[in-house]
């Protein structure tokens, strides 16, 4: 990047970042900090729970995705994340209901933490404040962890984890090992400086993002990247204001395939492939055939790391800064969300 495309970039950031996005950005390693939890939640929640399931939605709802991923691989325990009104049926007085909403007032989730009260379940909840403080400090079994307010939701992720993943690995019954589930806040650090475009000439931010204009974007994942891949989507349709769909290997080698091997995917598509070490070694056979099959541009993002878990947070960084590069490149604050809060309105209305 030449001194005058980088004043180019700080100019448009001055003039469309309106929140401070890029800021908080910067702030993804400081933010990812387990914080210390009540003993007597540690208690309360490290009994024999038949299995967790964890309410969100948008942006608060992938840290339950992450976490998720990991249990599913490393862990025993059932868990499920629910993007939706109420509870899943089978949920009792034998498992954890765990709630996440940064404002502490998403509908959807409340309806959720409302019918577990009245059932008896136990709640934890993780917000800046909001209804779901209130219902929780009101409840018998409920248990309410703050996180700073004050940003957009979709960049608060490394507070939301961070708290779910303590209160995860602290009800031992999931399956979760400390030990195996560390942080490595100086990687990551190492991660936003090399994808901060502002900053650094050679973030490859910038240059994928213009690969990105005028085109859908397909992001492909391996199987236990697919919560990477369902975020990276968000924050490009939120952030970027584009369109992009997620999927995961090996599931769309039987259907979406046959999409991209058409002549029009060519012009009209991009495709982006989350891979890291530690998959299957016939997902990589499936990534071999599709570079040779599909005519669209393809854009591989491999990382190796210590574990899944460093591979995730190094993938949310990457993932952050590219659509908030897509988003200035279109003239877009990457900040905003008018039609969201449009609809809250009509909702209240």
């Amino acid at each position: 990047m030449s001194d005058e495309e980088a004043r180019s970039i700080s100019e448009l950031v001055d003039e469309l970042d309106s929140e401070g996005m890029l800021d908080h950005l910067r702030n993804f390693a400081d933010d990812l900090d387990f914080g210390d939890l009540d003993e007597e939640l540690t208690t309360s929640i490290g009994r024999d729970f038949e299995g967790a399931v964890y309410l969100g939605m948008g942006g608060s709802a992938a840290a339950g995705d992450f976490i998720a991923s990991l249990i599913d691989n490393v862990a025993g325990k059932p868990v499920t994340v629910w993007r939706d009104y109420g509870l899943p049926a089978y949920v009792d007085s034998g498992w954890l209901v765990i709630a996440t909403s940064y404002s502490g007032n998403t509908e959807e989730t409340l309806s959720g933490v409302q019918q577990a009260i009245e059932s008896g379940i136990t709640v934890v909840g993780i917000s800046s404040g909001g209804r779901l403080q209130e219902l929780l400090e009101a409840a018998d079994d409920g248990w309410w962890i703050p996180v700073p307010g004050g940003q957009p939701p979709r960049s608060a992720f490394g507070h939301l984890f961070s708290r779910l993943l303590r209160v995860s690995l602290s009800c031992d019954r999931l399956g979760l090992s400390l030990d195996k589930q560390q942080i490595d806040a100086e990687e990551v650090r190492e991660a936003v400086t090399e994808w901060d475009f502002v900053n650094n000439p050679e973030s490859q931010a910038i240059d994928l993002a213009l690969l990105m204009q005028d085109r859908q974007v397909g992001i492909v994942s391996a199987p236990e990247l697919a919560c990477a891949g369902v975020r990276f989507a968000n924050q490009l349709n939120e952030n970027g204001g584009v369109f992009a769909r997620p999927t995961s290997l090996p599931e769309m080698n039987h259907n979406e395939i046959i999409a991209w091997t058409e002549p029009e995917a060519e012009d009209r598509q991009m495709l982006i492939l989350l891979t890291w070490g530690g998959m299957n070694e016939r997902v990589e056979k499936r990534i071999e055939w599709m570079f040779e099959a599909v005519g669209a541009d393809i854009c591989r993002i491999h990382c190796e790391g210590e574990g899944l878990l460093d591979v995730m947070l190094t993938l949310c960084v990457l993932m952050d800064w590219i659509s908030c590069a897509v988003a200035l490149s279109r003239g877009k604050d990457p900040s905003a969300i008018g039609p969201i809060q449009d609809l809250k309105d009509h909702l209240s209305d």
